[in-house]
């Protein structure tokens, strides 16, 4: 009988580390979880911040081509004017670029 209830002991107490260590990794898991959602949200306020950045940029010099005449502009500076275009242009890529692989590390 001596046996008997060793094994039942040795059961029960596997029983209970095998319990512990499912709770443990499930606490684990979900503390990865909680990070990882927490470091998405960060990104994507970062990206979002950056996009206000930009619109607010883009809108003043919307307000000033309006005011000056984009064309007016252009036939003045010829040379100024395809160089901002430039710019923009690659300031643009270098923005969804940037914005494309923030949103990728996080997800």
């Amino acid at each position: 009988m001596t046996t008997l209830k060793t094994l039942t002991e040795k059961a029960s107490e596997l029983g209970k580390e095998a319990k512990e260590s499912v709770e443990e990794l499930g606490r684990s898991a979900g503390d990865r979880l909680e990070k990882a959602r927490y470091k998405t949200g960060d990104a994507l306020h970062a990206a979002a911040s950056s996009v206000r950045t930009t619109a607010d940029r883009l809108d003043a010099t919307a307000a000033h081509i309006e005011g000056h005449g984009l064309q007016k502009i252009a036939l003045r500076h010829p040379k100024l004017s395809l160089a901002a275009a430039v710019a923009v242009g690659f300031f643009a890529k270098f923005f969804v670029g940037q914005t494309v692989r923030l949103v990728r590390k996080c997800v």
